[in-house]
């Protein structure tokens, strides 16, 4: 009984170890907007119309994408430090994409996500990405930024006014 709602207050629910309390995969709430998405506009929509580079410019950011998501994977293969939002962190990673942007992944999710869509040729498709980006950012980065917060205290407050939430 005592373990109940261990996964409500950001309690990993078998170690015990604070979390920030992400239990859908970020991958998978981007691929499943995406896939209903593409559906939907497979449906409903009649695509871009004859614009070859349309669907060139959908790979440039797509390539764009995972190289920031790689670029920003490699800084937390450096900190030694996880990244997957369901565990608890062992460092603040302030470099790489850092930088520039809190949540370089989540960003390069997007950026992926508009390219697909353009690759696909849905520009109906592309309207999902609004909600992709809401859940990202009030389920997501929300409960992160409040366990960082807890977590690092001020070097984190003070990473979020010197750092953009996205770019």
């Amino acid at each position: 009984m005592e373990n109940q709602g261990l996964e409500h207050d950001g309690r990993h629910p078998s170690s015990g170890e604070e979390t920030p309390g992400v239990h859908v995969p970020p991958p998978l709430i981007v691929a499943g907007f995406l896939g209903v998405g593409i559906a939907a506009d497979r449906i409903f929509g009649n695509g871009f119309g004859d614009h070859p580079w349309i669907g060139l410019f959908g790979y440039v950011l797509v390539i764009i994408g995972f190289a920031i998501a790689l670029w920003a994977a490699w800084q937390y293969r450096k900190a030694r430090t996880s990244i997957l939002p369901h565990t608890s962190d062992n460092a603040m990673i302030e470099s790489g994409p850092f930088r520039f942007s809190r949540n370089p992944i989540y960003l390069s999710m997007l950026v992926v996500f508009v390219g697909v869509c353009l690759i696909m040729d849905g520009p109906l498709a592309l309207i999902f990405v609004l909600p992709t980006w809401a859940v990202l950012r009030y389920y997501v980065i929300a409960r992160e930024e409040q366990y960082l917060i807890r977590r690092f205290g001020d070097q984190y407050k003070n990473y979020q006014r010197r750092v953009r939430r996205w770019i």
